[in-house]
């Protein structure tokens, strides 16, 4: 209860606040208010824990920082205070393999012994948020595709950096796949999915070679998969919009947690000076190369159409050579795996949002697994961003939003 009052204390703040913060929205977006509401609580919520870090209360991303916040991010999204549990629905908390997990198992199939299931791994750097705040997206993904799922509430950074949240999700994976009989679901219909950073672990479960053969379909949702180019087309078209909540360039802070590194780098990272000139045209080249992977088709400005052919003749040798490991780790980054790794991916969905500051990293994904003859389906919102996957009802409801989720619907029908 006390958290709930203090939530609800932070979001008048935060809703006053907005008022008077501007915010650049996507034009084709009609609901705009929303996402003014959404950016302007984001931002306040932003400078509250700001001055509680001035004025020694708490420490960054500490676990009181990280419940409010995910708190405050779940009302801003939602407009709802508390989530309403769906009766057509059994839920349940519980542990597997020593991970807290939520199930969702609709009452109209659960006789049955050969259900599909969707291990889904929410988003949030790596460092905030939790299973709650994907918890009306997932009872909803759970009732309308009549699928089980299964919300991981893996470890978070930084507390707990790379590679702790991933081998949580390979636990859960591999527990699902070996208890299949007992949860009642079939050992060969077995989706894992995520969005943002839970997209990136998706992908980077089944990079792990003892999971092969494991998963049927992964849905990589508007996934962050690459930080050796933190200058993408993408983020140069779209870093002007919601440039305080999700399209917030300080976000590579976030890469700092999960890879255990000093944030003393944020400004190299953000300048794009963490790698080096000669690994921008080397041999890793190929695997991120905006010139073959991002069709023109999915760049808006003209200009920027003719900027995918310069390559940066900047960077830091020194540092790079610190980093190199981390940042060509195809498990930490799956866009830096090889196409003998990638060939072995299963149905692969991804879905990309016009107006997200990594909606390149989706995009090159797809294409490099289109280009290896890969089953793989691209799903590119247009007029999508971040986070509208869990603005699809409520007072805050936006119509991109209830279509993102409507097509993630689509495609875990086929499973």
């Amino acid at each position: 209860m006390k958290i709930y009052f203090c939530t609800l204390i932070i979001l008048v703040f935060c809703v006053l606040l907005s008022f008077y913060l501007d915010v650049k929205v996507p034009e084709p977006i009609e609901e705009k208010l929303s996402l003014r509401v959404m950016e302007g609580c984001l931002k306040g919520l932003g400078h509250f824990m700001g001055v509680l870090i001035t004025l020694g209360f708490t420490k960054p991303f500490s676990p009181f920082l990280k419940s409010i916040g995910s708190n405050v991010y779940r009302v801003c999204t939602s407009g709802k205070l508390w989530n309403p549990r769906d009766k057509s629905l059994k839920i349940t908390d519980r542990l597997m393999n020593g991970v807290p997990v939520r199930v969702y198992e609709p009452l109209k199939s659960i006789q049955q012994s050969n259900r599909p299931v969707l291990i889904y791994i929410h988003g949030g750097g790596w460092t905030f948020l939790s299973i709650d705040n994907n918890d009306l997206l997932n009872q909803k993904i759970s009732k309308e595709a009549n699928i089980v799922v299964i919300s991981v509430e893996y470890r978070l950074s930084p507390q707990n950096p790379y590679p702790a949240g991933l081998n949580d999700v390979a636990n859960i994976v591999s527990y699902v796949f070996n208890n299949a009989r007992d949860l009642g679901v079939h050992a060969g219909r077995i989706a894992v999915g995520g969005d943002s950073a839970g997209g990136n672990l998706a992908a980077a479960v089944e990079l792990r070679p003892k999971m092969r053969g494991k998963i049927e379909m992964l849905l990589l949702l508007v996934p962050v998969l690459q930080a050796v180019n933190t200058k993408t087309i993408g983020f140069t078209e779209n870093v002007e919009y919601l440039h305080k909540s999700m399209n917030d360039p300080g976000q590579v802070n976030f890469f700092l947690n999960y890879l255990n590194l000093d944030h003393s780098l944020c400004d190299a990272f953000q300048s794009n000076l963490h790698t080096s000139a000669a690994f921008k045209q080397g041999e890793y080249k190929f695997l991120f190369d905006q010139q073959k992977y991002l069709p023109d088709e999915y760049i808006r400005s003209k200009e920027l159409k003719l900027k995918k052919t310069v390559i940066e003749d900047i960077g830091n040798e020194t540092l790079f050579g610190v980093l190199k490991d981390k940042l060509t780790n195809p498990t930490v980054f799956p866009l830096m795996a090889s196409d003998e790794e990638l060939s072995y991916f299963p149905f692969t969905y991804v879905m990309a949002a016009g107006y997200d500051l990594i909606r390149d990293d989706a995009i090159m994904f797809a294409e490099r697994l289109r280009h290896l003859n890969k089953d793989v389906e691209l799903s590119h919102i247009a007029d999508g961003f971040h986070n509208a996957l869990v603005m699809f009802n409520g007072p805050l409801e936006v119509n991109v939003g209830v279509r993102t989720v409507n097509d993630i619907i689509r495609v875990l029908k086929k499973l």
